[in-house]
């Protein structure tokens, strides 16, 4: 989920007044900061942007920004004034392809897909349409990242599957 406050925040502030919140800008210009009830990872922006991970669902998402919001009022960070306007635009998935040994050499020359286990341990594949990406492990799970809804999420998920199974993939891998 992303989004944007009706006004900016001082991160310096921020990171001192919220327990827990951390900042590195040399890697990063915002701010993390963890919320536990309900779980929720946000990335804080100067310019009051945020990033919202970890939730399960919209409402969800929207429950921890309202209490993230009434943290940010109580310690004067914000106005009282300040509202906030989110998103979501990206959807993640995890698939289990009932304990499958998938060998990533073979996935990557039987499927269009990158991989360099110097970079990262697994391969990936991005589709088109819509504009997605799965991450394939050894054990047969699968990532799927970048679909905005769960609609796109299905679809992708459908057609990477009817993909497998067409190129009977599935059953050598």
């Amino acid at each position: 989920m992303i989004g944007s406050f009706s006004e900016g925040i001082d991160l310096c502030v921020a990171n001192q007044k919220l327990e827990g919140s951390k900042r590195n800008w040399k890697q990063l210009p915002g701010l993390s900061f963890k919320l536990k009830k309900p779980p929720a990872t946000f990335l804080l922006f100067q310019n009051g942007k945020f990033i919202c991970t970890n939730i399960k669902t919209e409402t969800k998402g929207k429950q921890a920004l309202t209490k993230l919001l009434n943290i940010l009022k109580t310690e004067n960070i914000v106005s009282n004034n300040c509202i906030f306007e989110c998103s979501v635009k990206n959807l993640v998935a995890s698939v289990n392809l009932s304990s499958a040994n998938i060998s990533p050499e073979q996935f990557t020359n039987e499927f269009e897909s990158i991989y360099d286990p110097n970079k990262c341990p697994t391969p990936h594949n991005k589709t088109d349409p819509p504009q997605t990406a799965f991450l394939v492990f050894l054990t047969g799970k699968l990532i799927c990242t970048g679909a905005a809804n769960k609609a796109k999420l299905k679809k992708t998920l459908e057609h990477f599957y009817k993909q497998l199974s067409d190129k009977d993939t599935k059953e050598k891998l």
